[in-house]
């Protein structure tokens, strides 16, 4: 998370709920110089570049279920596949797409997400799962993405194990998109600048001792499973010289506050 030449100073919150604490790490405020390193490289031309697209997947491929409790086998699970959409604007500004849940939805109400569902028997696989899956609830057509690929089967202990699959869109615009308001409330973009920011990244700390990350971006918190996969992504999109991101916080261990 934190930048080389960054403090390092951990504190924490205890929170009256006994199974879990918000653990975050203060850093210094980054000075000019750092502003001018970090767009060196968050630079469109570098982010979506082929060698680094190349880089990240295999990145993706390779990463370790860290920071997350898992389940222990895919045997009698469903399956699911999420679509972390790399969005470039008129600017050449390079955000992610996110969606909030809608408040119709049985499960996960007003939660942020990123766009994805079950994976049906008509899907040829996870890409074509999660390309339906981004036509049906935001309106955004095949045609107009650049598929990367697929990354690792993470499999959460109480859902359906999930395949995150990447994709990049050029000169995109969220009024292109057509909301099924029976699945999604609202569509937004938040920045890759953003996301890295060392104030963005804070972490749920469970009293089992797993952990996940949570990225705080104004009145939006990318936190649970799509705050898991954001980190994971992140952490294999930027490039090796901008240094910023941890998979977990260290572990606190909750105490009973005696009157």
């Amino acid at each position: 998370m934190l930048v080389r030449n960054f403090s390092r100073c951990f504190m924490f919150r205890i929170i009256r709920r006994p199974f879990v604490i918000f653990a975050t790490e203060r850093t210094r405020i980054p000075n000019h110089n750092d502003n001018i390193c970090v767009d060196k490289f968050l630079r469109s031309e570098i982010l979506l570049s082929e060698e680094n697209k190349q880089r990240a997947m295999q990145c993706m491929k390779k990463t370790q279920q860290n920071g997350l409790k898992m389940g222990q086998t895919t045997k009698d699970r469903s399956f699911a596949a999420v679509l972390i959409c790399l969005c470039k604007d008129e600017r050449g500004e390079i955000s992610i797409l996110y969606t909030r849940r809608s408040s119709r939805l049985s499960r996960h109400v007003r939660q942020i997400s990123f766009p994805g569902g079950l994976k049906d028997s008509e899907d040829s696989d996870f890409i074509d799962c999660a390309l339906r899956e981004a036509e049906e609830e935001v309106g955004l057509t095949r045609n107009r993405l650049n598929i990367w690929g697929s990354g690792t089967l993470i499999t959460p202990s109480h859902t359906a194990a999930i395949m995150p699959v990447v994709a990049a869109i050029h000169d995109f615009n969220l009024k292109e998109l057509k909301l099924n308001a029976d699945e999604v409330e609202e569509a937004f973009l938040i920045s890759v600048r953003e996301l890295v920011h060392p104030k963005t990244l804070k972490h749920t700390q469970f009293k089992g001792g797993w952990s996940t990350p949570n990225f705080v971006v104004g009145h939006n918190k990318v936190w649970g499973i799509t705050g898991f996969l954001t980190n994971m992504f992140l952490r294999c999109l930027i490039p090796f010289e901008l240094k910023r991101l941890k998979h977990h916080a260290k572990y606190v261990r909750p105490f009973k506050h005696h009157h």
